[in-house]
């Protein structure tokens, strides 16, 4: 068996890689932990300047794509735990992946939408 067909039978969740490179950042710090490259129902892959430390939770605040926003959508607070580092393999960046600890009901349905946002066509968006 190849090694692409173990890693995508191990993928659970479809991935959506994103347009626009979101904000995110440490709730508490209020520091930005790096930009939001893919997200899925589970969790997102942060592209940084600096490694994060695995294990570690975070309060996290996702900015939303300004076409979103302007429809009331609001950023995102959850809270979200760093499951693994790593260098980027295309660029001098940390890639870290970190998965959503308990997000609330309208939390997931944000998530939900901005999966659907980024996979439709031209980054179009419904709230509707």
């Amino acid at each position: 068996m190849s090694q692409g067909m173990i890693l995508s039978e191990k993928r659970l969740l479809e991935r959506r890689e994103l347009i626009y490179y979101l904000k995110v950042r440490d709730v508490d710090t209020d520091k930005e932990l790096g930009r939001m490259v893919d997200i899925h129902s589970g969790g997102i892959l942060l592209m940084g300047s600096r490694a994060l430390v695995p294990d570690r939770e975070h309060q996290i605040s996702m900015e939303m794509p300004k076409a979103m926003m302007e429809q009331g959508v609001k950023n995102i607070t959850v809270r979200a735990k760093v499951m693994w580092t790593r260098p980027s393999k295309t660029t001098s960046f940390r890639e870290n992946g970190m998965m959503f600890l308990n997000p609330s009901e309208a939390d997931r349905k944000t998530i939900d939408r901005l999966i659907e946002f980024f996979a439709l066509p031209n980054g179009s968006f419904n709230l509707t």
